[in-house]
């Protein structure tokens, strides 16, 4: 039985430039042939100067703010369409600066056993340091000593190719008395020329690869710092 088990997941595109909300309304998709029509008139939608989020079919979540697009889906299966989407919305609006991009994937993990929920936090974060720093944790009674723990961790990791950019895991707490945490990967670029054709390319090379490194990440890290033997 596998120490710990992935209960939901996420994977999103984020671009940040100079962003024209109002342009993103469900019409224009339609129109464009981006999405097959559907009746969106059930779902929620808003649309204002400064902002637009709709949900697509097929549980597609867009939010256009003045400074960021963003789509996102819980749909595995969904995963690699939001990349086709991306692409698409901006072959129309090829003049919009696009300064910065994220590749993300994040995911809600439970570790079931009280004690591997204990060894994960100790072995990423071990206890004793803090202890010498805070030294009055020791005078306190057993059950407040236990409130000491990791709550959240973020790393930066050098990227595996020339892009500019980083990779930024972070874990973090979710529910403690459900022995649940998230663990995301910012996996981020800068586009150096600011052009839309420039964050196409990237997004088109890089979105399965960005992907495949995140889950495989999660997985090794769950794996080595679970071990049964441990």
């Amino acid at each position: 039985m596998n120490n710990w088990e992935i209960i939901s997941e996420e994977a999103s595109i984020v671009l940040v430039g100079n962003i024209n909300p109002k342009i993103f309304h469900p019409e224009w998709f339609i129109r464009k042939g981006i999405v097959e029509e559907w009746d969106y008139s059930k779902d929620e939608f808003v649309s204002l100067p400064d902002m637009s989020q709709m949900e697509l079919p097929n549980d597609r979540r867009i939010l256009a703010l003045l400074n960021q697009f963003s789509i996102r889906s819980s749909r595995a299966s969904e995963y690699f369409s939001l990349k086709d989407l991306v692409m698409s919305t901006f072959s129309f609006l090829n003049e919009t600066p696009i300064l910065q991009m994220g590749m993300n994937y994040s995911s809600v993990i439970k570790i079931a056993n009280p004690a591997k929920w204990m060894q994960f936090g100790s072995e990423l974060a071990p206890q004793q340091h803090w202890k010498n720093a805070a030294n009055f944790i020791n005078s306190l009674e057993q059950d407040k000593q236990k409130e000491l723990g990791l709550w959240e961790l973020t790393m930066n990791l050098p990227r595996p190719d020339d892009l500019k950019g980083f990779i930024r895991p972070k874990i973090a707490v979710l529910q403690a008395s459900q022995n649940t945490l998230t663990f995301s990967i910012n996996n981020h670029v800068e586009i150096e020329d600011f052009s839309t054709a420039e964050m196409t390319k990237i997004l088109g090379e890089n979105w399965d690869k960005s992907l495949f490194l995140a889950q495989q990440l999660i997985s090794n890290m769950m794996e080595s710092q679970l071990r049964s033997e441990k």
